[in-house]
């Protein structure tokens, strides 16, 4: 009986094949090559740029004339010219007309106070009035009075040099060798040395966005200098028909350096400025539910919803709950939704 029962199971084993070993356990899911990098903290700014010409200050223009009539006998510089105080500028003469208008006064002048002597003496022999007397000492006033106005005019003077009354540049020349001018003509126009100021053109949808006194950097379009500081002095209402643009007066802060009239120049408006978590612009997506990232966390995405502030160029100022500490995908996270499994590497 025992027999049987052994043969019986010995055939049962036989019968039942050998089981497999047990298969490794499949994996969770695929991963994503990603890129990422830590987010950092700093500040950002916003900014417009920008172009326009530096131009003569104009609160710091002056423009020479002369009361008398003149003629001009040699022009001593130039437009553009760089000039230091005392430096001569026109060489002049005064109309013939207006010297012999300071002749004529001259010999009235004399004529009235010989007058005036000889009434008097006339009086001291009680040959004359006390109110001739007093018509003479009024003649020698008026004729006097009349050779003062000349005197004040110059037409006294013969050849004249007019000189810089300060370090400045020849702004306009609006005159010419040889002319002759009535007294108040405008001669020359000075530009104190250094005393500039920028015209800028902005878009016209950017004017709403600029403030009088926000800060601006100026350099030269062909150039690498240091930036001059400058704020913006006033914001001008139409558009400009040359450029399209609405122009923007900038006054300079600090020294001009190598800022000159004429000269073409690129301006940064600093419109704000924000500190907070800077990430490149690629990292931030969006969706129905707004702006996110993701951030890794043991080998995985998770999703942080974030809000979107100032952008400068390749970066994006974001605020919301950013772990520090975790790397932020900048590539690969489009493939991404929140829980996926992620590798480094470069996408």
């Amino acid at each position: 009986m025992k027999m049987n029962r052994l043969l019986l199971m010995l055939a049962v084993s036989l019968a039942v094949p050998t089981a497999l070993p047990a298969a490794p356990p499949a994996a969770d899911g695929p991963s994503v090559l990603v890129k990422t990098e830590l987010p950092r903290r700093q500040t950002l700014a916003e900014t417009i740029t920008a172009y326009g010409s530096v131009v003569p200050d104009t609160g710091a223009i002056e423009t020479l004339s002369l009361s008398r009539p003149v003629r001009i006998d040699h022009l001593l510089v130039a437009p553009g010219q760089v000039v230091n105080p005392g430096e001569g500028l026109i060489e002049l003469a005064t109309d013939p007309a207006a010297a012999a208008a300071y002749r004529q006064a001259e010999a009235a002048a004399a004529f009235a106070r010989g007058e005036l002597q000889r009434v008097q003496g006339m009086a001291g022999r009680h040959l004359a009035t006390r109110s001739q007397v007093a018509a003479a000492q009024k003649g020698l006033e008026d004729a006097e009075a009349l050779l003062a106005a000349e005197q004040r005019q110059g037409t006294g003077l013969g050849s004249e040099i007019l000189k810089a009354p300060f370090r400045a540049v020849v702004a306009t020349i609006g005159v010419q060798q040889g002319d002759r001018v009535p007294g108040g003509t405008a001669l020359m126009q000075l530009a104190r040395a250094g005393a500039l100021r920028v015209t800028l053109g902005i878009e016209p949808e950017d004017v709403g966005r600029v403030r009088i006194d926000m800060p601006v950097d100026l350099v030269p379009v062909f150039g690498s200098t240091k930036p001059v500081r400058a704020k913006v002095a006033k914001v001008f209402g139409i558009i400009n028909p040359q450029t399209r643009l609405v122009d923007i007066s900038v006054r300079m802060i600090s020294p001009v350096g190598e800022l000159m009239p004429g000269m073409q120049v690129r301006g940064s408006v600093l419109l704000r400025s924000r500190n907070g978590w800077v990430v490149p612009r690629s990292a931030v997506l969006r969706d129905d539910r707004g702006a996110y990232l993701f951030q890794v966390q043991d080998g995985r995405a998770r999703r942080v919803e974030v809000s979107p502030g100032i952008e400068n160029g390749p970066l994006v100022l974001v605020a919301g709950p950013v772990d520090p500490a975790r790397q932020v995908v900048i590539q690969g996270n489009y493939e991404l939704k929140d829980g996926m499994a992620v590798r480094e590497g470069r996408p």
